[in-house]
């Protein structure tokens, strides 16, 4: 597996138009790894976010130089994770009030501040959003819950459910395909 990700990874690198694809499909899940950490996934800008994930990787292969003294896949985590976090210190200078001043502060957010059509979109989102990961396999749910609302590794969901740590990914993989298509 390790030499199969070096392979594309060296195709990507030297301009090959298909391992540069197969490359981007291989590091989605780190992409969306990020995103989720400053992001909430039902936010209207993931997948907007996602595909400027796409173009640092693209823009990644041209900077990367071999000499670095890192391995490609340490250097485009380290680019995704600042990338992500100074966009997301960016909207958090442009928004109003944010969650995190309103906790300092000791308020709370009151149900009053969020519009009726506001809470019916939030609660029919939130709906969608159960009856879809409901249709999922119970393994397939269990990794997202564990993953996305616990906060688990892969590595101790793949512990837990007493499965492989590659069928762990792929499952979660999988899983958020089909969420996607469903939504």
């Amino acid at each position: 597996m390790v030499s199969d990700i070096n392979h594309i990874i060296q195709r990507a690198l030297k301009g090959d138009k298909n391992y540069q694809e197969i490359l981007l499909k291989r590091l989605t899940p780190l992409i969306y790894k990020n995103i989720y950490t400053y992001y909430e996934p039902a936010h209207p800008l993931v997948e907007d976010l996602a595909q400027e994930g796409y173009m640092v990787i693209l823009e990644s292969l041209k900077d990367y130089k071999e000499n670095f003294n890192a391995h490609y896949l340490h250097f485009i985590k380290i680019r995704l994770y600042y990338f992500y976090k100074n966009l997301s210190k960016e909207n958090y200078k442009y928004s109003t009030t944010s969650i995190e001043d309103l906790k300092e502060k000791g308020r709370e957010l009151k149900r009053e501040d969020i519009s009726l059509q506001e809470r019916l979109i939030i609660k029919e989102n939130r709906e969608t959003l159960y009856k879809s990961l409901n249709k999922l396999s119970e393994n397939e749910r269990k990794i997202l819950l564990f993953y996305y609302f616990q906060g688990l590794t892969m590595k101790e969901i793949s512990l837990k459910l007493n499965l492989k740590y590659r069928t762990v990914i792929n499952m979660k993989s999988l899983a958020l395909k089909k969420l996607r298509d469903m939504l």
